[in-house]
């Protein structure tokens, strides 16, 4: 029933421009996505273009730099993102760090997410930090995960995808939830299909709730929950502000 549809607040309205109506030229919005394995596993930005065309959204135009195991540090370091930074004209530009460094050396992460940032403001472009899940054997750790996606965040003046939040949602509403893949590690199709349907909600302000399971390899029925948890995750940040 629509009464029963989530809601994305209206104050993610101003994010990207609403969905295209009958004769509009499409405008896309331009991704690049700076991370490694967690970004390109499955392919997430593909998933999110997926989703943007079956919503009826901007087309998704993206390009990547995801180097397995890389840092942000790294990233910096190698020259290669800063590059691919100032080569375009972005909307967002995406950061994903090392799974374990928020944990490990979280100075360093906010270091060099710093200097990244400044490259991306420079571009008048805008940093979107995707918040990471914890491992399958450790969910304990999602709480400091998350805390310092938003406390960077704060720090920023930039949004968070709160990828982590809502894989931690899940597993509360369904404990037998496989949402990793077989190295308790990286995402599973489930997990990314979630994970782009949080950028979704991020990106556009709007609910993925209809949108087709198959894009992520799941049914629709998989797909509905997912999408709702998604929905109730990126509402339930927005409200906090």
């Amino acid at each position: 029933m629509l009464s029963r549809r989530c809601f994305i607040l209206a104050a993610l309205a101003h994010l990207v421009a609403a969905p295209l109506q009958a004769g509009d030229t499409p405008k896309p919005v331009r991704v690049l996505f700076i991370g490694n394995s967690y970004t390109y596993v499955n392919d997430l930005p593909k998933m999110l273009a997926a989703l943007a065309r079956a919503g009826n959204q901007r087309p998704v135009v993206y390009e990547r730099e995801t180097p397995g195991g890389y840092t942000l540090e790294k990233h910096w370091k190698d020259g290669k993102a800063v590059k691919k930074i100032a080569a375009a004209k972005w909307d967002y530009v995406v950061l994903q760090e090392q799974s374990l460094r928020p944990l490990r050396d979280r100075p360093r992460m906010f270091e060099y997410a710093a200097k990244l940032d400044s490259a991306i403001k420079k571009q008048q472009a805008r940093t979107l930090l995707f918040q990471t899940w914890a491992r399958q054997d450790a969910p304990q750790q999602q709480a400091d995960l998350s805390k310092a996606y938003l406390d960077l965040g704060q720090e920023l003046k930039g949004r968070v995808a709160p990828v982590g939040m809502a894989w931690e949602r899940a597993f509360k509403d369904d404990p037998k939830l496989v949402l990793h893949g077989a190295d308790k590690s990286h995402p599973g199709k489930a997990g990314t299909y979630l994970t782009a349907c949080v950028f979704y909600a991020t990106i556009f302000g709007n609910s993925p709730e209809g949108l087709p399971g198959e894009i992520g390899g799941l049914s629709d029925a998989e797909a509905r929950r997912l999408q709702v948890i998604a929905c109730q995750t990126v509402r339930g940040l927005a409200e906090k502000k």
